[in-house]
């Protein structure tokens, strides 16, 4: 959900805080009122040091500040999750009576359905098998201790079945919502592209004439001199041309430009009164090559980045994909306000950019805001 609806994940941190506060406290009020069946206070507090520091990573990794999750600290989490399960059975080992209420396997329950806004439901999937499993295992070896005699696939049941329900309820919930988020988004995003495609041609011959139009403007002066005096000087020759290089240079740019280029030049060209001055790099047509969603979301930070109060210059790089990184987009923006405050304008598009980019910065450097993102999931 975080990569494909970063708003709702956005606004599921609140919630995920709560989960995340909550379980500490269950696990205290739990240990205290049942604080005769502890017989290891080491192992006591290696499981709640393994709690605090996978709710800190949880809550730590949900910031909005914060880049999208990636697969080694989600597995982190998970760890300690294992590492408490195990602890705090360590810690009750031979006299806990009642598997079926213990703490530790009620938090690892709720932690998967306060994961299921930032985590894919088959990895939610896996690791609610992955903790099942576990917590099967510590209730069969946990049994004999019980208080009462049940047969051993009982206490597996009974030391795992909250994980199991409560787990299988996220992986389910996680799937319906990104299930129905990407066919929404899949149908916006066809009806994006047939407009973009019917609009595209005729913003790029626009932009042509317009090109051509100025350069055969600029050449009338000389042939007008040409037919009052009657004759061709070689000031004339010369002149021509440097008239028809110029000519030939734009119809050339307009058969090698870039997609970048031709987005900047749009976006001037329908909002003519902020006119900053705006440099690409962006040599392998890289963005020619980008998928409709990643050209749209440079659109949009360009777009807003234009429109910030007091922009004189706009440095737009993009370079291609490799096999260590993905598309990489670097925006540098140059004004008269103070870049923190720039930054605080742009700060809820650049919450919804870390959600769908791998990594995300903004920075000040020299007097400049400097926008770097790296697509690829």
């Amino acid at each position: 959900m975080e990569n494909v609806d970063p708003l709702s994940a956005a606004a599921a941190r609140p919630v995920t805080v709560i989960i995340a506060c909550s379980m500490v406290v269950l696990a205290v009020v739990d240990t205290a009122v049942k604080a005769f069946q502890v017989t290891s206070p080491i192992f006591l507090a290696i499981a709640f040091g393994a709690l605090l520091s996978a709710m800190a990573l949880l809550i730590d990794r949900t910031r909005l500040s914060r880049p999208a999750w990636s697969r080694f600290s989600a597995m982190a989490v998970h760890v300690l999750l294992i590492v408490m399960m195990v602890s705090a059975a360590m810690s009750t080992w031979g006299s806990n009576v009642a598997l079926r209420d213990d703490w530790a396997p009620l938090v690892v329950a709720l932690t998967l359905v306060a994961l299921t806004s930032y985590r894919s439901p088959r990895e939610l999937a896996v690791w609610t098998g992955v903790h099942t499993s576990v917590a099967a295992v510590l209730g069969l070896l946990q049994g004999p201790a019980a208080s009462m005699p049940l047969p051993a696939p009982l206490f597996a049941v009974s030391g795992s079945v909250v994980i199991l329900i409560v787990g299988s309820a996220a992986v389910a919930y996680a799937r319906s919502m990104n299930g129905s988020v990407l066919s929404w988004e899949k149908k916006a995003w066809r009806r994006a592209h047939s407009l973009a495609r019917e609009a595209r041609g005729g913003v790029a011959r626009s932009v042509r004439q317009h090109q051509i139009t100025r350069a055969g403007r600029d050449a009338m002066p000389v042939l007008t001199r040409v037919v009052e005096r009657g004759e061709v000087t070689a000031r004339d020759r010369e002149e021509a041309a440097e008239r028809a290089t110029s000519i030939r240079a734009t119809l050339v740019d307009g058969v090698q430009r870039s997609w970048a280029r031709d987005l900047v030049d749009e976006l001037v060209s329908r909002r003519p009164e902020l006119s900053p001055r705006i440099t690409v790099v962006d040599p392998d047509d890289a963005g020619r090559r980008a998928s409709i969603e990643q050209r749209t979301l440079i659109r949009a930070i360009l777009t807003a980045v234009m429109d910030a109060v007091g922009t004189r210059r706009i440095d737009l790089a993009i370079a291609p994909p490799t096999p260590e990184t993905g598309l990489t987009v670097r925006i540098v923006a140059t004004g008269d306000r103070p870049v923190s405050a720039v930054r605080d304008e742009l700060s809820p598009l650049l919450a919804a950019v870390r959600g769908l980019a791998r990594r995300c910065v903004a920075v000040e450097r020299d007097g400049a805001l400097v926008l770097e993102f790296e697509y690829g999931h």
